[in-house]
C-alpha cells in the first residue's frame, strides 16, 4: 500500500512539472520555438512623390515704371522620386512601432503672367524668367509611429501605418526672385523676399501597403502613403516688389508610391535576434 501511495504522489508531482512544458510546446507549435516573440524589420525603399498646387497670388505690383506693372504668380511643388530608411520593432503578432527618414524633394515650380503692361521690356523678361522656373531641394521628413499588420505569418501581409514627425526643408517657400538683362549682365529682381533659408515644419503620414515573403528573413513591401507635410505659403499681395509678403503655414497632402526591400530579424525563444 505505501508503495502505491508514494507512486501516485510522484505521478501527481510529475503531472504538475510537465504541465507548463506542454503548454509551452503547445504554444510553439510541438516540436520547435516557431512562436513570434518579436521582430526587428530594416527597410530601404524608393517610389514617386506626386506634387501639389502650394499658392497663387495676384495682382502683384512691379515698380518699374509708373503706371506699375502687375504680376499673376503661381507656385506648386514639384512631383518628385522619393527614397526611405526605416526600422520597426514587433513585440507581438500585430502591433509594432517604426522609425522612418523619408526625402520628399519639396522642390518648386514657378508661373508668370502679367496682368497689366505698361510696355517695359524688362518687366517683360522679369515675368518670363520666372515662367516654368524649377527650383530642386532636398527636404527629408523624420518621423516615428504606429504599424498594424495582419497574416505576419503568411506570404503576404497586409499592413496599415500611422507616423508623426517633423520635415526639414533647406529651400524658401516663400521666396520668388527673377532677372532682366543689362548691359553688365542679368539681373535679379527680387518679386517676394525671406529671411529664413531652412524651415522645420509638421507632419503627418497615413499609408497602406503589404509585404510579401520571399526568402527566410527577407521581404518585398509596397506602399501607397498621404504624406501631410506642413508648408508655409503666400496669402495675398504686398503694394511693391522686394518684401515679405503675408504668409501662413499649411498642410499639403503629396501621395507618395514606394516598393522597398525588407531584411528581418526575429528572436525566438533561447535565442537572441
Amino acid at each position: 500500500m505505501r508503495i502505491r501511495w508514494l507512486l501516485s504522489i510522484a505521478a501527481a508531482f510529475a503531472g504538475v512539472i510537465s504541465a507548463p512544458r506542454m503548454a509551452a510546446a503547445q504554444e510553439t507549435g510541438g516540436t520547435g520555438p516557431t512562436h513570434d516573440q518579436s521582430r526587428l524589420v530594416f527597410t530601404v525603399s524608393g517610389g514617386f512623390v506626386g506634387g501639389k498646387a502650394l499658392w497663387s497670388s495676384s495682382p502683384q505690383a512691379i515698380q518699374f515704371t509708373d503706371p506699375t506693372d502687375t504680376f499673376a504668380l503661381k507656385r506648386r511643388i514639384r512631383s518628385t522620386l522619393a527614397v526611405g530608411f526605416g526600422g520597426a520593432y514587433f513585440p507581438g503578432e500585430n502591433v509594432g512601432f517604426t522609425v522612418e527618414g523619408f526625402l520628399v524633394g519639396l522642390g518648386f515650380e514657378d508661373s508668370c503672367r502679367q496682368v497689366f503692361s505698361s510696355g517695359s521690356g524688362e518687366v517683360a523678361s522679369v515675368c518670363t524668367s520666372i515662367q516654368g522656373n524649377e527650383k530642386a531641394a532636398t527636404s527629408v521628413i523624420l518621423s516615428g509611429g504606429t504599424i498594424l499588420r495582419m497574416n505576419s505569418r503568411k506570404l503576404i501581409s497586409p499592413y496599415a501605418r500611422a507616423n508623426l514627425g517633423v520635415v526639414f526643408s533647406d529651400q524658401s517657400s516663400i521666396r520668388m526672385i527673377g532677372n532682366f538683362p543689362s548691359d553688365s549682365g542679368l539681373v535679379d529682381l527680387v518679386v517676394y523676399s525671406d529671411d529664413k533659408n531652412s524651415r522645420v515644419e509638421p507632419s503627418l503620414a497615413l499609408g497602406v501597403g503589404f509585404t510579401a515573403a520571399v526568402a527566410k528573413g527577407y521581404q518585398l513591401r509596397w506602399e501607397v502613403r498621404d504624406n501631410i507635410v506642413g508648408v508655409q505659403s503666400v496669402t495675398g499681395t504686398i503694394p511693391i516688389a522686394g518684401f515679405v509678403p503675408p504668409h501662413e503655414l499649411v498642410f499639403k497632402h503629396l501621395f507618395s508610391m514606394t516598393i522597398g526591400f525588407d531584411v528581418v530579424l526575429e528572436r525566438r525563444r533561447g535565442r537572441r535576434y
